[in-house]
């Protein structure tokens, strides 16, 4: 029996037992409820339906099946797509990966062992999703599972070449006498950094340069994240990131201010505390993430510019709060709230700007 044809019939038994059971519930429905029953099962199959009808992508059946298990917690709806995304694409390893958990979630080692196998054959690589998986933790002492690890630490370095990278955004015209002021943009968890760049003229114009960085872990394409617990990979990203902008530009070393959100703002809220000597200041937007403690605090007399939305996890708030405390008594330290949650607030580009300006000392 195929792989195919094994996990369409697991399937099958899945969708029979819901059908009996559908049926001796709905026995007894009015005509009223049955509609509304006919009409919710056709919107569970939509999705899929609207995806084939217009030739979508595999990355598009992908962001569907994740979508089914974030706001759902429609496992089997998400396994019918990111099969659907396998078969589409042949050499797609992450389908396959990500078949193979949704399985593992759903009871079924020994399937989804069967898809782990087919993304190691596929070169899977991301490692680090595959370390901290909680869906393959029942798999992880399986043959399968470990062998999917070994094969992923060697995929990765070929294909994280880019985890760490700097982008610069240098504004046009001479620099000025003592070279030109510094921003260095630390992203959030999960985003690609270097795409930063574009921030420039909003953020500070024709005053500074702009260095936007890739988390120094790749998690999957144009995914990339900060170490859990150090920050020294940061340091040593930012460290080789002004090295090489001097080549091309002059630049002041007594004006480089961090700019960071959520895990970005953490990280560089523990930049400043550890390597104090090496920036002006920093603007610590939504701090959140792996919660790194403050056992170094060497910064003093720093400007830093700490901002959270009012409608914030309460695990961030209280990272928030905790990052304030730790530079309150030796630095000049501003709180701003705004109104919305985990994200830019609607007006940043009126008030970042300020904000860098107090960081950088302009």
């Amino acid at each position: 029996m195929s792989l195919l044809t094994a996990t369409r019939l697991h399937l099958c038994s899945f969708g029979l037992l819901a059908g009996l059971s559908l049926a001796a519930t709905t026995a007894y429905a009015d005509e009223a409820s049955d509609q509304a029953l006919h009409k919710g099962r056709w919107q569970g199959m939509a999705a899929m339906a609207n995806l084939y009808l217009n030739d979508a992508t595999p990355a598009e059946f992908m962001d569907a099946g994740d979508k089914e298990k974030s706001e759902h917690d429609n496992y089997a709806g998400a396994l019918a797509f990111y099969l659907t995304a396998a078969r589409l694409d042949p050499k797609n390893a992450f389908a396959a990966y990500q078949a193979a958990a949704a399985l593992s979630a759903m009871d079924s080692p020994e399937l989804a062992a069967q898809y782990l196998d087919e993304a190691r054959e596929r070169g899977f690589w991301q490692t680090v999703i595959l370390k901290e998986d909680d869906e393959l933790e029942p798999m992880q002492k399986d043959p399968a599972y470990q062998k999917l690890l070994q094969a992923a630490e060697k995929n990765y370095p070929s294909q994280a070449k880019d985890a760490g990278l700097a982008a610069f955004s240098i504004p046009k015209g001479k620099a000025p006498a003592g070279g030109w002021p510094v921003v260095v943009w630390l992203a959030g968890f999960g985003t690609e950094g270097v795409n930063g760049t574009n921030m420039r003229a909003d953020l500070v114009g024709e005053k500074a340069v702009l260095v936007a960085l890739n988390g120094t872990l790749k998690r999957d394409n144009h995914q990339f994240m900060w170490q859990r617990q150090s920050v020294e990979p940061t340091e040593q990203a930012v460290a080789a990131a002004l090295k090489k902008l001097e080549k091309d530009t002059p630049i002041d070393r007594s004006k480089v201010a961090l700019i960071g959100f959520s895990q970005g703002a953490e990280h560089a809220a523990h930049l400043i505390a550890q390597y104090p000597q090496n920036y002006s200041g920093a603007v610590l937007l939504s701090p959140g993430g792996f919660k790194i403690p403050f056992t170094v605090q060497k910064a003093k007399d720093k400007r830093l510019v700490v901002v959270h939305g009012a409608q914030e996890h309460e695990s961030n708030l209280q990272l928030t709060a905790t990052t304030e405390q730790a530079f309150a008594s030796n630095n000049q330290v501003q709180s701003h709230e705004h109104p919305e949650g985990h994200t830019f607030q609607d007006d940043w580009r009126k008030v970042y700007p300020g904000y860098l300006d107090y960081a950088l000392g302009l």
